[in-house]
């Protein structure tokens, strides 16, 4: 999910930080938040970069997600003789950025495509991130708006030998450079990463504890720490930070469902 130019009239507080290493703890991450010395800290929107907005609209035959210099169409096509839900599906997604214009089909992805759910461009105007569902799961589509070529996440991590990627559930770009922070898994797991573009490598974030699912990622404005939420155990959410230079993770606080809510309203 990618989150756009929201302007909140109330200040989210984050809450206790500490500067105790997660790998060093022996207690469970919701134990430690408990635990780490009271230093209050108050972050707003403003602590997070902007994204350009994305309209969506729908058609008989197409859905558009529009923005300010690019417009992403996905043409769909019926099919007979299928389940319900797989009858209408994606047949050629456009990317079309200023005078780039870029066809995509799907039939090449060896896999159906049933909708896209989001899209977000990156902050150098090189890249469009398209985060698109099949009949299971969530494949991230990322289109370089200069030469029209793509990578598809999801098998790019299978190449690298990762299993159970099933669905990249969160992403969003940083604001400093073309990478993208993301999580993937399937409905027990969520593992999170990042993707370079330009080197095609990957950095994998450690895991704290078993994450069941990853709700949102945010950069900080900075480029340099990323905030994202996960679950665990079911329906319990804590709010994590990520730093890139120290490659390591710090709960921050537990998160309730009705502040879930609050956070989500930084995503698109």
């Amino acid at each position: 999910m990618k989150y756009t130019n929201v302007l909140l009239s109330s200040v989210i507080v984050l809450g206790s930080l500490g500067t105790l290493s997660t790998a060093s703890s022996s207690f469970h991450p919701s134990e430690k938040v408990a635990h780490i010395a009271a230093k209050s800290t108050s972050v707003n929107s403003s602590t997070y970069q902007s994204i350009p907005k994305f309209i969506k609209t729908i058609g008989s035959n197409r859905m558009v997600w529009k923005g300010d210099n690019t417009t992403i169409t996905a043409n769909t096509l019926k099919q007979d003789a299928v389940a319900d839900f797989e009858q209408n599906i994606i047949d050629t997604i456009v990317v079309a950025h200023g005078k780039e214009k870029h066809i995509l089909h799907t039939e090449d992805f060896g896999v159906k495509l049933l909708d896209i759910t989001s899209v977000a461009e990156s902050p150098s105007n090189g890249w469009i991130a398209i985060r698109a569902e099949k009949s299971a799961g969530s494949n991230l589509i990322l289109v370089n708006f200069k030469t029209g070529k793509y990578t598809i996440v999801n098998e790019r991590l299978e190449k690298a030998g990762k299993q159970d990627v099933e669905t990249i559930s969160s992403y969003n770009w940083s604001p400093k450079e073309d990478i993208i922070a993301f999580s993937y898994g399937n409905t027990e797991k969520s593992t999170l990463a990042i993707y370079d573009t330009k080197s095609d490598r990957f950095v994998y974030l450690p895991r704290a504890t078993n994450y069941i699912s990853t709700g949102l990622i945010l950069w900080h404005k900075n480029g340099k720490n990323i905030d994202y939420i996960s679950e665990y155990p079911s329906d319990q959410w804590i709010l994590f930070r990520y730093n890139t230079a120290s490659s390591k993770v710090e709960p921050v606080k537990k998160i309730s469902r009705k502040e879930f809510q609050q956070w989500l309203k930084l995503d698109k």
